[in-house]
Order: C-alpha cells, then sequence, then structure tokens
C-alpha cells in the first residue's frame, strides 16, 4: 500500500484530493475527501455587553464560522479586572447558546471579557469585547435629603419630617433610613427605616436624659444614598413638663 502524508496541514486544506499513479504497465487516478480536523474558529463578534449593572453584565455574540469538524462542546467565558490584568475564568455556556451573563462584578470597577468557542480537540482563539466595562447601573443612589426637623418629642421619642431629595437617581425612592447618635459615641447606628417613601418618622425607645442626634438616607433600586446633614443635638426629654 501506498500512503500520502501531508505534513503541518491546515483546516483550509480540507477538500478533495486527486491521486494519479503511473508505471510502464499504464495509470491509475483516485479521489478522496479530506476534512482536517483542527480547533473551532473564533467565535463571531462583536462580543456585546447587552446589559450593564453594578454586580453582572449580560454578554452576547455569534457562533464560530469554522466548528473545526468537530460538534461545539459549548463556551468559555473570561473576564479581567483592569487593576489586576490577570484573564479568570467567567463561566461556561453549552454549544446552543450564544449568549451568557458574568456575575461576580465589583461596582465601579473596569473590566474586560472574552470568550472561546470549544470542541473535541480545544479551545478557539478568543473574542474580546472591545472598549473597557464599567460596572455600574444606568441609574444612580438617592440624593441627599433635607435636615431633618424635630417636630415633636417627649421623655422616650422623637418625631422628625424632612424633604425629599432633590434627584432621586433615576429610580424611585423605596424608603428611607433613620440613623440616630449618641454624643457620648462616634457611631452612626440605623433606628428604623419607613414604611415606603414617607418623609416623617418617630424614633422611640431613646433613652431619657440622652443627648442625640439624628439623620436620614434615601434608597432606591441603586442602593443606599449620602446621610442628610445631622439634627442639632437634643436632649431626650419630656417637652412640657407639668409644674
Amino acid at each position: 500500500s501506498t500512503v500520502l502524508v501531508v505534513k503541518n496541514a491546515l483546516r483550509a486544506d480540507s477538500g478533495r484530493y486527486s491521486i494519479k499513479l503511473t508505471n510502464s504497465s499504464g495509470s491509475v487516478f483516485s479521489e478522496a475527501d479530506v476534512v482536517v480536523l483542527d480547533k473551532p474558529s473564533m467565535p463571531g463578534g462583536p462580543l456585546k455587553p447587552e446589559e450593564v449593572r453594578a454586580d453582572h453584565v449580560d454578554l452576547s455574540w455569534k457562533k464560530p464560522p469554522d466548528t473545526g469538524g468537530h460538534d461545539l462542546k459549548g463556551y468559555v467565558l473570561e473576564k479581567m479586572d483592569m487593576d489586576t490584568g490577570r484573564w479568570v475564568p467567567a463561566g461556561e455556556v453549552g454549544p446552543n447558546e450564544t449568549k451568557a451573563r458574568v456575575d461576580g462584578l465589583t461596582k465601579g470597577k473596569k473590566y474586560k471579557f472574552r470568550v472561546k468557542a470549544v470542541n473535541k480537540e480545544g479551545e478557539s482563539e478568543p473574542l474580546e469585547t472591545g472598549d473597557e466595562i464599567v460596572a455600574k447601573n444606568p441609574y444612580d443612589e438617592p440624593g441627599k435629603p433635607s435636615k431633618p426637623e424635630i417636630v415633636d418629642y417627649d421623655n422616650t421619642k422623637v418625631d422628625l419630617k424632612w424633604d425629599k431629595p432633590a434627584s432621586d437617581g433615576g429610580r424611585p425612592i423605596l424608603h428611607y433610613i433613620v440613623e440616630k447618635k449618641d454624643k457620648l459615641s462616634s457611631d452612626w447606628v440605623e433606628a428604623l427605616k419607613t414604611d415606603g417613601d414617607q418623609c416623617q418618622a418617630t424614633v422611640a425607645d431613646l433613652k431619657e436624659n440622652s443627648v442625640m442626634q439624628f439623620r436620614v438616607r434615601a434608597v432606591n433600586k441603586a442602593g443606599v444614598g449620602e446621610p442628610s446633614e445631622p439634627t442639632e443635638n437634643h436632649i431626650v426629654k419630656h417637652r412640657n413638663l407639668k409644674p
């Protein structure tokens, strides 16, 4: 038997080959279809960020134009935090998927992403996103509410009211967080959350004769906004003492 070896064959060398053998007795002609197996070609671009949020991104791409002669096994995704410059695994999807969500992003960080097609021979060259992608919501946290006003009080509670922020950040305000601070402490602690976006609240169970301050934060889908200016120091006591 005679063997014809084509060294360093490429995927592009696939096709129909014709062979003609000749000796003193005559000639023999034969044809054969040859398929060169290889890794897949790069997935079809672009690699598009369909939706970007503070903690995830949804990506889409197209199938590779050439699967390398094998069925695809799937796609692998990687991400790179631009601060580190290292590519790390970010997920896998099946061969029929051309979109994926990459979770675990850090708000405000800049990233790049890439996807590779996989078959029996290995992984393709990567398809990368173009520009850096900042992990952020398309809306922001609310602005600062106005400085709270103490409208009433007694020896265990205060009634507060305030005005909503000038900006809701592009999403409705869900509720407010009222914080309190004892004069003897440097820490602000949460006193309560309002029921909805009402701009008033009662802070109860205060220690009589303690000196307190209060401030307010607005909350929307993006998160918690910056705190308002605090009230002046307030002594927790009866408002009107009997003579």
